[in-house]
């Protein structure tokens, strides 16, 4: 059934039924129900096709992943998906596959520009109103990306240029938090196993934790602060250097889980007690946090709100409506389990 078939059994003009099924226009209640009734009776469906080429719009939106198979990326496509079914939007979705292609290397993503573009244009070419671009690591990306001509939201990634649009989460305020907690919880000896030296996340991680201590009194030695690469195993041996120190730290926070459960190992196999002698927290929150025995304090990224942000900001950028701010900042939590204890 088409739309002039169903205004013929409506009795009423194309233009009405269109005005019902838009939810526009001035039509009465009695109309309105009729025509929904009917449209629901003949299982009438509109002509996305039709309707896209009128209005230039295709209310859909292309997610461009550079690997799926990374730990955080089904929790922002599920928030990308979530915001997309409650506004009757349609997605798709391509995968880089990038992690099994690079690895760890994030600098040698510049050998696959032309790849990434090349997807990109067969995405653009579906006709998507816009496009979510999600990393595989919280990193600048500028310069891999070309400039396209329809609104682009880049989310666990970023880039320096002003007119860029990119949906974060928070690193140092809750870094400040952390370092609160530990304070308040009577450690002064504390140290941080930070990422890589060149990222960005750490950096502002590590800001917002040597500032609390200074806040609160406690002087930040650096002979407590170890750099590894987010890795479980720099984890254990950043931990070990550490606790294996005379005067060894009362608390490590590890700027993230994989990290702070290589501190856990080396703890367990130096037989110090988490939480009774040693304090560990995390961050990420990922599934493994729960798991391990003791289950790990530490942030919760909220990947899921960062999906629904991301999605919600391109709708805004679509309507050509102006942002606020082009870096749109999600809060994070800490989430208290069992490896953080009094001193």
């Amino acid at each position: 059934m088409n739309i002039k078939e169903l205004s013929k059994l409506a009795g009423v003009s194309v233009a009405t039924v269109s005005y019902v099924l838009n939810d526009s226009g001035n039509v009465s209640d009695e109309t309105r129900q009729k025509v929904l009734r009917l449209a629901k009776e003949y299982n009438y469906k509109p002509n996305s096709i039709a309707k896209s080429l009128r209005t230039n719009k295709s209310n859909t939106i292309g997610v461009l992943v550079e690997d799926i198979t990374v730990w955080f990326a089904p929790e922002i496509i599920k928030g990308i998906s979530k915001y997309a079914d409650s506004n009757q939007k349609n997605i798709i979705l391509s995968d880089l596959g990038l992690f099994s292609k690079i690895g760890y290397k994030f600098q040698d993503i510049e050998k696959y520009k032309q790849y990434i573009n090349d997807k990109m244009s067969l995405l653009l070419s579906t006709q998507v109103d816009g496009i979510i671009y999600v990393g595989m690591h919280d990193r600048n990306i500028d310069n891999v990306v070309e400039k396209i001509k329809r609104p682009i939201v880049f989310v666990y990634c970023y880039t320096e240029k002003s007119d860029d649009v990119y949906v974060t989460y928070d690193n140092t305020d809750i870094s400040y938090e952390i370092g609160e907690i530990l304070v308040k919880r009577g450690h002064r000896k504390i140290a941080a196993i930070c990422g890589a030296y060149d990222s960005k996340p750490s950096y502002k991680r590590f800001c917002g934790f040597k500032k609390a201590l200074y806040d609160n009194g406690v002087e930040m030695d650096d002979k407590y602060v170890k750099f590894g690469n987010w890795q479980s195993e720099q984890g254990y041996s950043c931990a070990k250097e550490l606790l294996m120190m005379e005067d060894r730290p009362t608390a490590i926070f590890a700027f993230n889980d994989l990290m702070a459960a290589g501190a856990l190992k080396a703890a367990r196999e130096l037989k110090i007690s988490v939480p009774n002698d040693l304090s560990i927290i995390g961050f990420d929150d990922r599934e493994l946090s729960s798991y391990i025995s003791p289950m790990l304090s530490t942030v919760k990224v909220p990947l899921e709100d960062m999906g629904v942000k991301a999605n919600e900001v391109l709708g805004n950028l679509i309507l050509k409506k102006k942002l606020q701010s082009n870096k749109i900042i999600v809060p994070c939590a800490y989430v208290d389990r069992e490896t953080v204890g009094n001193k």
